[in-house]
């Protein structure tokens, strides 16, 4: 097999080496693979990420900088756009993805099976990380298309040269490549291993971007948010219709109908769900815009040790 592996990197200076020449005494055993390639991608680092590779001066290693930080998932799409592979590996820059487990993948690869997941067992986060990061997958669960896949604990993945041709042939620019993975089907299996402690530095996910991959995730992938608002609206109009019932009937026992502090509370109610579905909507609008315009969702500034 010929493998190309696909390394993201932002501004990882200080693991990026490792990272490389642990995969390079890794894979000189001929016995996992015949042939590899090692595209690190850098996501326009403002460190030396780069100026590293460049340094090691291995013909197996081969490198592609955006022309700006287009966020992880694009750096694999861009590594994917220029592999020769038969398969791709994809793990990322930061040493707590452990490649070890390359020849278990492999193995699990087939002209079927043309994904395999790891998933990780272990979590060594915060509490408050760990809370945050099960609500944001959980929505992400609820829209996924492939149920055997737990998008909080896959971490890295193989995949075989149909999926990557296909990938290849998805030109969105806001999506998520793990939903988009999922949504294009094939078979996919999970195998599980033990996450690695970050040798230095500090995670680049933070609120912020899992807020917009989880964000990508569902509206890419999904309809629910536009459906829940027609659900939300029915709702609505028979509680309010209930509720005019209600004051008509108050209306004729002559009693007192409730005073202006109901009706201030009722009119915010509705006015920030009335909101809530204007963002919404507009969020769908936005991204139909946004690809209407066919901009590529990353621009190779440069590569290195390409054809």
């Amino acid at each position: 097999m010929n493998l190309s592996i696909i390394i993201p990197a932002f501004n990882e200076q200080s693991n990026i080496e490792y990272v490389l020449n642990e995969l390079n005494d890794l894979l000189k055993d001929k016995s996992i693979v015949d042939n590899y390639q090692i595209i690190v991608v850098d996501d326009h680092s403002s460190d030396d990420t780069l100026k590293k590779v460049k340094n090691l001066e291995n013909s197996k290693i081969s490198a592609v900088r955006l022309s700006k930080q287009s966020g992880s998932h694009n750096a694999i799409r861009a590594g994917l756009s220029v592999c020769k592979g038969d398969a791709a590996f994809c793990l990322s820059a930061d040493g707590q993805d452990d490649p070890r487990i390359i020849s278990e993948m492999i193995s699990r690869l087939n002209e079927n099976v043309q994904v395999v997941w790891a998933q990780r067992d272990n979590s060594d986060e915060p509490l408050a990380s760990n809370l945050l990061r099960f609500f944001f997958y959980l929505a992400l669960k609820i829209t996924s298309t492939n149920s055997e896949i737990d998008p909080a604990k896959a971490d890295y993945f193989l995949i075989g040269r149909k999926m990557i041709d296909t990938i290849n042939s998805c030109k969105e620019r806001n999506t998520s490549l793990c939903g988009l993975i999922s949504w294009i089907g094939f078979d996919q299996v999970c195998i599980s291993y033990t996450r690695r402690n970050r040798r230095t530095g500090k995670s680049k996910w933070n609120f912020r971007s899992r807020l917009k991959l989880a964000s990508d995730w569902i509206i890419s992938f999904s309809g629910v948010p536009l459906r829940s608002i027609t659900y939300l609206g029915f709702t609505t109009s028979i509680m309010g219709l209930i509720y005019a019932f209600y004051i008509i009937a108050l209306g004729v026992m002559e009693l007192t109908t409730p005073g202006w502090a109901e009706t201030v509370i009722i009119t915010l109610v509705l006015g920030g769900v009335q909101m809530i579905m204007l963002g919404v909507t507009g969020e769908y609008i936005w991204r139909t815009l946004e690809e209407s315009r066919k901009r590529p969702a990353f621009i190779i500034e440069e590569k290195i040790n390409i054809s």
